[in-house]
This record gives C-alpha cells, sequence and structure tokens, in this order.
C-alpha cells in the first residue's frame, strides 16, 4: 500500500517540470504591472468593449472574483486550488434552469439523481458525492441526503434566478469549513437588494419560462427598493410541470414500461432581504427563504406480480406523493475597519426542512385465499438546524512583512428525527389487516441532536513573486441519541449511543508568478468528515426479509490527503489553465455485511471504516476571443478512481466517465442580440468502472444552442434548443449499477430534443 500511494502524486511532477522551464524565462516583477484584478472585478461578466481604434480586451475565466475558496475575495487566477465561478449573466445566457444544468458544463462535477421519482440531489466532485460534497445557501448549509431504501431526501430546490454567482470549490476544505467539506464545497450567493436596484430607488422585474424537457412552466417576479441607508427586495417563483421526458418508447401501465412515469410537480419559492446601512462599511442584513415542493408519481414501474409459495401478490396500482418543505431565516452583519481590524462579519440562522412520503397501493393477493388490500404508507422525516459564525481579517506586518489573517469559528446543532409507518386494509370490509413478520412503526435511527463546532486560522503572505497560504482548522463532533425513543427500542435496536470525535485540519497552499502572464500553483489540503449520526446508530430490522441493520459507536472519521498543482497562463487574446490532482480518502463509512446470525437467523450489516479511495485526475481550461464579438471556451477533465483497501485495486463506480465542453460565443457590439453554442462530449464509461455485469453506457455528444434578442431596454426574449441533434444518450449517475441486460435500460436515458423559450423584464 506504502509504495503504491508514493507513486500516485507523480502527478504533481507535471506542473513542477513545467514550473522548472518556466523558471528559465525572463521575468517581470510584480512592481511592473502583474498585479491580479481588483477584487470587485464582475464576476462572468465580459469586458467592455474598447474604442474601435484598440484591441478588445482579453477575455480571461479566472478574471472572476471567489470568496469561497479562501473566505475572503481573491481572484480566482491567484487562488491555489481549483475553483470554479458562475455568474448570473452565464446562468441566463446559458438558459441554466436546475442544478444540473449548472454543472453540465463542469467536467469532473455532476448531481446525483433519481430519474424515476424526486429527481435531482447533492453534487458529485471529482467522483466524491453525497453528504461529503458541502452545499451552501448564503451561507447556510443546506440539509443533509438522506437515502435509506426506496427513501430519498433532496439536499435542498433552489429557483436559481435568485443567484448572483455560484462558486464550486474542488477537493476537500475541511480548513475552513471543517466535517461535509471532504469533498469539496458548492456555495450559492443569493442576490441582494443593491443587485437588483443598480444605484436606483426601485426596481421590478419578472419572467416567464416554458422547458419543453418536462413540460414546465414558471414565472417569477421581484420588487425591490430603497434608499443609500435601507434597501429591501422580494422574490417569488412558481412552477408547474410534470415527468421528465426520456427516450424511452414503451408506453405499457406496468413494470416493463420504459417511457416516464408520469408526474405532477409543483415548487413555489419566496426569498425575502432587507439590507440596512448603519454606517461606512458597516452593513446589516436579513432574510427570510420558503420553499415548497410536491412530486406526485403514477408509479407504473412499480406494478409487479410477485409469487411466495401458492400466493400470488400482483400490485395492480400504486401511487405516491413527495412533499419537501424548506424555510431558512438568516441575520449577518459585516464590518469594515472597525476595533483595530480589517473586517469583522458575524451571522445567525436557523433552518426547518421537513420531507414526507406517502404511498398508495392497491394489492390483488390470489391462492388458497384472495383478498384486494389497499395499502397506506407513510415517512416523514425532519432536520432543525441553528446556527451561527464569525470571522475577522487583520492585516498585520510583522519584521515589516504584511501578512493577511483570516479567523473564526463556526457552531451548528441539527435534530434529526423520522418514523415509518403502513397500515393495510381489506378493501371489501375495511378492516384493517395486521402485518405479518414486520414491525410497525419503526425507525431507521432514533432522534438525534448533532453539534458540531470549530475554529479556524488562515494566513496569507507575499514574499517577491511568491504567495503562500497555510491554515489550520479544529473542530468537534458530538451526537446525543434520544435514549428514550421507544419506537427505535421496540424495532429490536440497543438504546441509543452518544457519539464524540474530534480533528485538525491543514492546509498548505503557495502562488508564483512566473511571468506577468504565467503563474503556478500548488497545494495540500486535509479533509475530515465525522461519522454520520444514521450510521452510529443505525437500527432497522425487516423480519419478513430477514435482515438487520445494527449501530456502531466505534466508527472514525473518514480523512483525506489532497494534493494539486495548476499552471494559469494569460496571453493576449487567449487564456489557459491545466490542474493535476491526487487525492487519498481512508476510512470511508460504507455498510458491510457480517454474516448470520445464529441466534436470530437474521443477515446482519453494519457501517464500518472499510475503504480507501484514490483519485486521481487532470482538469483542462481554455478561453479564447478569437475576433472582437466571437469568443470560445473550452474545458476537459480526466479522472480516475480506484478502492485501494487491499492489494488489487478496484475501480470505483461513482467516477464519472471523461468528458468536456466547448462553447462558441457570439454578441452584436450593439449589445442588441447573441447566442452561444454548446457541444458536450462524454466518453463512454469504461466497463471496469461500472463493474462486471452492469451497464456502461455509450460515449455521446450533446450540443445545445442559445440566443437572445433585446427587444426593448428592460425587455429580452431567450430561446434554446438543448440537444438538437436528438442523441439518444445516458448520463452516468442515472445509470450506475444498473445490470447490463436490464431491458428497461431506456426508463434511464436523457431527454432528446427540447426547445426553452423565456421572456424577462428588468432581470
Amino acid at each position: 500500500m506504502t509504495s503504491r500511494r508514493l507513486s500516485q502524486p507523480a502527478w504533481i511532477a507535471i506542473p513542477a517540470a513545467a514550473l522548472v522551464l518556466a523558471l528559465a524565462a525572463p521575468v517581470n516583477t510584480w512592481a511592473q504591472g502583474s498585479q491580479a484584478p481588483a477584487a470587485t472585478t464582475a464576476a462572468e461578466q465580459p469586458p467592455a468593449d474598447p474604442p474601435q481604434e484598440q484591441e478588445p480586451q482579453p477575455a480571461r475565466f479566472f478574471d472572476s472574483v471567489t470568496v469561497s475558496a479562501t473566505l475572503s475575495p481573491t481572484v480566482v487566477r491567484d487562488t491555489p486550488g481549483t475553483v470554479s465561478v458562475i455568474g448570473a449573466e452565464t446562468i441566463q445566457r446559458r438558459m441554466i434552469e436546475s442544478t444540473a444544468d449548472l454543472v453540465k458544463f463542469e467536467p469532473g462535477v455532476y448531481i446525483d439523481a433519481n430519474v424515476t421519482r424526486v429527481g435531482l440531489n447533492g453534487f458529485n466532485i471529482r467522483g466524491i458525492g453525497g453528504n461529503r460534497v458541502m452545499t451552501r445557501v448564503d451561507g447556510v448549509e443546506t440539509s443533509e441526503q438522506f437515502d435509506f431504501g426506496p427513501f430519498n431526501v433532496h439536499q435542498f430546490s433552489l429557483d436559481l434566478d435568485t443567484l448572483k454567482t455560484a462558486e464550486i470549490v474542488r477537493s476537500s476544505a475541511s480548513s475552513l469549513y471543517g466535517s461535509d467539506a471532504l469533498g469539496g464545497v458548492v456555495s450559492f450567493f443569493t442576490k441582494d437588494p443593491a443587485d437588483y436596484l443598480n444605484g436606483q430607488s426601485r426596481h421590478i422585474g419578472g419572467k416567464l419560462l416554458f422547458d419543453g424537457r418536462a413540460e414546465d412552466t414558471s414565472g417569477n417576479a421581484v420588487l425591490a427598493g430603497g434608499n443609500n441607508r435601507v434597501q429591501a427586495s422580494l422574490f417569488g417563483s412558481y412552477a408547474n410541470g410534470h415527468e421528465m421526458r426520456n427516450r424511452g418508447r414503451i408506453t405499457a401501465e406496468n413494470a416493463t414500461r420504459t417511457a416516464p412515469n408520469p408526474q405532477d410537480r409543483t415548487n413555489i419559492q419566496a426569498l425575502g432581504k432587507v439590507t440596512v446601512r448603519l454606517g461606512d462599511g458597516n452593513t446589516l442584513r436579513g432574510a427570510v427563504e420558503v420553499a415548497d415542493n410536491d412530486v406526485t408519481t403514477e408509479a407504473f414501474f412499480s406494478r409487479t406480480v410477485t409469487a411466495a409459495g401458492p400466493t400470488v401478490t400482483s400490485v395492480t396500482d400504486i401511487d405516491s406523493v413527495d412533499t419537501m418543505r424548506r424555510q431558512r431565516y438568516s441575520i449577518d452583519q459585516t464590518i469594515d475597519n472597525r476595533l483595530r481590524m480589517n473586517h469583522l462579519s458575524w451571522s445567525l440562522y436557523a433552518q426547518n426542512s421537513d420531507t414526507d412520503q406517502v404511498v398508495d397501493e392497491v394489492r390483488v393477493m390470489t391462492g388458497p385465499t384472495s383478498l384486494t388490500v389497499l395499502r397506506n404508507g407513510t415517512l416523514e422525516y425532519e432536520q432543525q438546524t441553528i446556527g451561527g459564525t464569525a470571522q475577522g481579517r487583520k492585516l498585520v506586518t510583522p519584521g515589516g512583512q504584511g501578512v493577511l489573517l483570516t479567523f473564526g469559528g463556526s457552531y451548528k446543532r441539527d435534530v434529526f428525527d423520522m418514523i415509518r409507518d403502513r397500515v393495510d386494509h381489506n378493501a371489501a370490509t375495511g378492516a384493517i389487516v395486521p402485518a405479518v413478520n414486520t414491525i410497525l412503526p419503526s425507525k431507521y435511527f432514533p432522534k438525534s441532536t448533532v453539534g458540531e463546532g470549530g475554529a479556524y486560522l488562515q494566513a496569507e503572505a507575499q514574499f517577491g513573486r511568491v504567495t503562500v497560504l497555510p491554515g489550520l482548522r479544529y473542530d468537534r463532533f458530538t451526537l446525543d441519541g434520544d435514549e428514550a425513543d421507544q419506537v427505535y427500542i421496540d424495532n429490536q435496536n440497543p438504546r441509543a449511543a452518544d457519539f464524540s470525535a474530534d480533528r485538525v485540519s491543514t492546509r498548505v497552499g503557495a502562488s508564483l508568478r512566473l511571468t506577468n502572464a504565467l503563474s503556478a500553483h500548488v497545494q495540500y489540503s486535509g479533509g475530515f468528515r465525522a461519522p454520520p449520526y444514521s450510521a452510529v446508530n443505525s437500527g432497522f430490522t425487516n423480519l419478513a426479509g430477514g435482515y438487520t441493520s445494527l449501530p456502531n459507536t466505534d466508527l472514525r472519521p473518514e480523512t483525506s490527503d489532497n494534493f494539486e498543482g495548476s499552471l494559469r497562463a494569460a496571453t493576449g487574446r487567449v487564456s489557459f489553465g491545466a490542474t493535476v490532482f491526487s487525492n487519498h480518502y481512508d476510512d470511508f463509512i460504507l455498510q458491510a455485511f457480517r454474516g448470520i446470525n445464529p441466534g436470530t437467523g437474521l443477515m446482519e450489516y453494519q457501517y464500518q471504516n472499510v475503504s480507501k479511495v484514490s483519485m486521481n485526475g487532470l482538469e483542462l481550461q481554455g478561453d479564447a476571443r478569437l475576433a472582437r464579438d466571437l469568443r470560445l471556451r473550452a474545458a476537459y477533465t480526466i479522472i480516475r478512481g480506484n478502492d485501494v483497501s487491499t492489494d488489487v485495486d478496484v475501480p470505483i463506480n461513482t467516477v464519472a466517465p471523461d468528458q468536456g465542453t466547448l462553447g462558441l460565443q457570439y454578441d452584436v457590439p450593439s449589445g442588441r442580440w447573441g447566442s452561444e453554442l454548446i457541444v458536450r462530449a462524454v466518453r463512454g464509461q469504461r466497463p471496469d468502472v461500472a463493474g462486471t455485469g452492469f451497464y456502461a453506457p455509450a460515449a455521446f455528444a450533446v450540443a445545445d444552442a442559445t440566443g437572445w434578442l433585446r427587444v426593448a431596454p428592460d425587455l429580452i426574449v431567450r430561446v434554446g434548443v438543448l440537444n438538437f441533434t436528438n442523441t439518444r444518450y445516458f448520463e452516468w449517475s442515472n445509470v450506475r449499477g444498473r445490470q447490463a441486460s436490464d431491458i428497461n435500460i431506456d426508463r434511464y436515458s436523457s431527454p432528446g430534443a427540447a426547445a426553452l423559450l423565456s421572456l424577462s423584464y428588468g432581470w
């Protein structure tokens, strides 16, 4: 194991060799004009049109400003790690309507999904997903993802029209964010009132959209107003749609169906914000967000027939209703140049998330006796969160050397609870049919209170052309399981146990400005993820199925060591970046089979630290202004991941195939209209990654075209045709783990050609 892990960081040799070659070239000093762009550079905004006699400004994707990567405004070009910044202008131009749309142009990042029921879920970055990637909205971590059997809880829902920017930090960010940032961070920043007002005293805006992929119709509106001291905004949206289309052609109303299950979807969101300027550099902000989502599914896929001895059970009808409710309340303040500090900020927040799933079935049993049963199953899941943060920045000059210190802490407290129940009624008499070999009601875990607190310190210092960025964070994690949770105990589980763990995470990065046009970056970052509450006190017994899930209070935190090196260049009209990384994860927590208990006859499963994983990859990005009005952007990613727990490396199936994007953007100088063509090419999944006997989708290329026309100063029409070649293809996350012999594989295919049309006013 040791020799293998020592050989893997050889990926770093690529930028290291380039670094040596670049050092041999003539170099200008920073004082000769190589300073980074100002921190106020607008993310994703194209450069202003230059005078006719001058060359246009170069297009540089890394001139955007990131806050998530270092917790202070930093130009992407000067950030040691890899971060993507996606601005509101790009979201509108590309007609991005979901998180899956948002990341499909970010190779190496994708969304896990349940295409047959509730849809999109959490992010996967460089092969690591689930709750190992932290997702935040305005600094508040979203609800956790939870999966157990058919039950699936989303992390969040968000109307992307509220966004000012989205930032994706790749690989561990635990030195700043603690647990759940093991695989990276996705930060969403919603628009403040000032972003709508743009210097005016009031603003009214709205948007109407039709999305042909699911026949969605949606609309939103925003009102904003204020003066130099107090400003407020209110955003509201409503969407109604149906099932996401696929390329399935079998429309039978049973388990052979490959066309999507019929669905009705309703999404409602409201976001209100108030900002108060208490003085120069002193701003207080409050926000309230409410999101309601309902999905009703006619589950033709689940109309199955099973036999148990002489009795045959046919599910002749099955319907599900999934409801997701979320409320967020937050207040924060930023203070500049007070109390001998360059910057101070604090925040307090509360968030409630509830997911309910109701399934109604008609089950017809034939055999020695005939019986029709009306089954009603319910499952309720709740997460209640309160927390707060504090941060400071201070520029100190020990020995005349400027060092920017960033320090702070955070604490949050989550309460998780759930309950599962089921009632069967005789359809003829209405009498309750007693459950057999099933304990009801039941829980997958006891009511649990989880506390996570941490403190961090980061320093940034520049020594000539070299900038170094070391940092560390201490975190403590506690779990208090409710020992009096009788439903949990009645399911043949031991009393809930308490648990605690702590961890120190470190990071050190360095940037070297080789020339005015070329810079090199290296970074090491350590990561950790605390054992999930649902794994420590996992408990569920299915007597009919003959299995039980056991708790494990001896779990250790998952940890990682992440190495990364990159080169970024900008010369003339062209900018380019290349990054290599080698990430190593230890003590992955997975559910393992313990064998059959001779006393109970039940198969026993338990979450254990069973896996070591290695991820290596190469990421390329480029940006070029081919002509005054024509811009070309491209990206490509290769990732290889293996389970290295034993002497034989085994590819892991959470790694997406190699993929790249190529975009050509054209805007007329008058700003009247523009268009963009984007092609995304994905290599076929390697059979060894898919696994023996599992489906490995073929390579594909998908082309999207969008265009916009400004018909009036504040009125814009946008039109898009997605997958305009009508390509039949499968996203890896949708078919991962499916059998190669699955005759219903078209059920998981992506939509064919689809049109989008939007009309926006003042947006």
